[in-house]
């Protein structure tokens, strides 16, 4: 059995899970098709996803398949589109062998497909694309082919046409239906193919079908498939382009340090904590209990014999026994130590080194989305904490803290709705009661564009005592940073008072908040004599006084800038655009994606378009759908106050 990971992209509402839920019915794997409208497929169970429509987590799929070629298990993965759940899409990159990315006719391609795009070519991860809806479009998709080419910097290869009849024909279906355009598109990517082909003018050898099968994998060639998921046509077609196009070569994960790499974690039931795992290479286990870091030769060494304990094969239903793992058939791996890793990472790497790194990172650059989450019962706090720590553990885009001045716990996440939908899990199948805040969003104050000198100094007990003179310049910088630069030699013990105290000072700026993007640099200090400890007290106090001085007037607030887009039936445009007017929002462009249809982008602080998914599902009646990105970085930010 030859076993292909391929996991299936697009951007939200493109079709990603009816296609799923379609290749699942072909298969024979489910004896009919779910709809997201009636709640019922098997890639969204949750049950946000069933009252949203739209997935949240990724699903893993067993589909056994057969063609002219071979007889394969797809190991399908239904990832979710909204950005806000775009690390579960990263994380599943580095064993991604093969990648469908779905797109919509009648329109350009789509904000997070173009993401997802980019993210699978520096994972070199071989892509088919599928144009779906043309039951609804028909041949209305030349706009998706050329935006795809923009983003590709090259042209896509469409292997399909319509007949006569208006049905579609797939070309790899049959191979002498090429026509002599494509077939030079398939060779022209690779010299040595079009010479060769040159050098056979009788056709024994079907050097086009070479170079579809080992174009994608090179990066060079992007097959194009159409059709649609609802009603079928095309699905079958595509899956034996994919797995006619080789996958990508995996050998480089395969080495005796990272056997295996974790993609996801879950928790069930009926099994408890268990990680979704790719090995790498081929793998006999001696055993599967309480499994070491040693390694000998390709075998794990472990300390009890316990085979059937931890180790269960991706959609097999209790089988026990296991006693050897195949590179790329994925695996569930239960109630393991290394289950704490986070996603994307290797199952053996060394404890010492992870996830403690991955923490700290997340700390210095925190989400900017926060609510204050409060227990009704002070009782329950405790209960509350491990509610968070399952929901971290599984999903690590959410980070939780407890703050220690004031007691209060803060749930951070990527976005509204992603905060909103971990407030939800915690809270399922409980009684008990928790209250939480708004979202909060997250504010900096930056200096503005200037060089400021200042001249810090201060006196005590009637003027006798003094800080001493200290002469600086406050600047701005190019980032959110702030430092400190010395031009002067000084003990170390008052370089340490000027840093904390110029520190202290930009805790709290003019908005009350931190204040970022600036340095000071200390051109020169006169040290007064006399007791050393009285003279950093004062030096604190003319620093702290001095630079708090210069915010008034000097900083601007900004929060995190999101960009969204829109499609709304043309019919609701006035009103949308009437809310993103009230919510200070700068349109970039508006036109006519299909008839009938609008798609429209803008920009606005995140602050202003906090409840605008929810507001535009009320405005058009469940048919508008939105896409967000949010930023907060040093070029990426909207200004609140000057």
């Amino acid at each position: 059995m030859i076993y292909r990971t391929i996991g299936i992209f697009a951007h939200i509402d493109s079709g990603k899970t009816t296609l799923t839920e379609r290749i699942l019915f072909e298969a024979g794997v489910i004896s009919a098709v779910g709809t997201i409208e009636d709640g019922n497929t098997e890639s969204d169970q949750l049950q946000e996803e069933i009252e949203r429509g739209i997935s949240i987590r990724t699903s893993f799929h067993v589909v056994p398949w057969k063609t002219s070629f071979g007889s394969f298990e797809i190991q399908l993965i239904d990832t979710p589109g909204h950005i806000d759940f775009r690390n579960q899409v990263t994380d599943l990159l580095p064993a991604m062998e093969s990648a469908i990315v779905v797109l919509e006719a009648g329109t350009v391609v789509q904000s997070q497909a173009r993401l997802v795009i980019e993210e699978l070519r520096m994972a070199n991860v071989p892509m088919v694309f599928f144009i779906n809806k043309l039951d609804r479009f028909g041949d209305d998709y030349l706009d998706t082919l050329v935006s795809l080419e923009e983003i590709l910097g090259g042209a896509p290869v469409s292997l399909f046409q319509k007949d006569k009849s208006g049905k579609l024909e797939f070309y790899l279906s049959n191979a002498m239906s090429f026509p002599k355009a494509v077939k030079e598109e398939l060779l022209s990517w690779n010299d040595d193919l079009m010479i060769s082909s040159w050098n056979d003018p009788s056709g024994q050898t079907d050097f086009p079908m070479i170079g579809l099968s080992t174009g994608s994998k090179s990066g060079k060639l992007y097959p194009v498939y159409g059709g649609s998921a609802k009603t079928g046509e095309g699905v079958r077609e595509l899956l034996d382009l994919v797995l006619w196009t080789e996958p990508k070569d995996t050998r480089e994960l395969s080495s005796e340090v990272f056997p295996l790499l974790v993609l996801s974690r879950r928790m069930a039931p009926e099994i408890g904590r268990y990680a979704v795992v790719y090995p790498t290479k081929d793998l006999e286990l001696t055993s599967l209990k309480n499994m070491t870091m040693g390694q000998r030769k390709g075998k794990f060494t472990t300390e009890e014999n316990d085979p059937e304990e931890r180790f269960q094969f991706l959609g097999a239903s209790g089988e026990t026994g296991i006693h050897t793992l195949q590179k790329g058939k994925l695996i569930l791996l239960k109630s393991h130590n290394d289950l704490d890793l986070l996603p994307g990472l290797p199952v053996t790497l060394r404890r010492d080194l992870a996830p403690k790194d991955h923490n700290e990172n997340s700390n210095r650059n925190p989400s900017p989305f926060s609510i204050v989450i409060e227990p009704e019962e002070s009782s329950d706090k405790e209960f509350w904490l491990c509610r968070l720590e399952e929901l971290v553990w599984e999903d690590p885009g959410y980070r939780h803290e407890l703050k220690e001045e004031t007691g209060q716990i803060v749930l951070y996440g990527r976005g509204e709705l992603h905060l909103e939908i971990g407030i939800r899990r915690i809270s399922a199948k409980t009684e008990k009661k928790l209250s939480f805040s708004s979202i909060n969003i997250a504010k900096l104050e930056l200096f503005k564009k200037m060089s400021h000198k200042v001249a810090l100094e201060h006196r005590a007990f009637e003027d006798q005592k003094s800080s001493g003179a200290l002469i600086a310049v406050l600047e701005d910088t190019a980032d959110f940073s702030k430092h400190i630069a010395f031009e002067v030699s000084l003990p170390e013990e008052v370089k340490h008072s000027i840093e904390t105290s110029f520190m202290e000072a930009c805790l709290h700026g003019f908005y009350g908040e931190e204040v970022c993007g600036l340095r000071l640099r200390v051109l020169s200090y006169e040290m007064p004599k006399g007791d050393l400890q009285t003279t950093l007290t004062l030096l604190k106090v003319a620093i702290l006084a001095g630079v708090k001085e210069c915010f008034p007037s000097n900083t601007y607030l900004v929060c995190p800038l999101t960009e969204i887009e829109v499609m709304v039936d043309t019919d609701h445009l006035g009103v949308v655009l009437s809310d993103l007017s009230r919510r200070n929002a700068k349109v970039i462009s508006i036109f006519e994606a299909v008839a009938g249809k609008s798609h429209l982008k803008a920009n606005a602080s995140a602050q202003n378009l906090l409840g605008f998914s929810g507001a535009l599902r009320n405005m058009t009646k469940g048919i508008g759908i939105s896409w967000e990105r949010t930023a907060f970085t040093s070029e990426f930010y909207a200004v609140l106050k000057e």
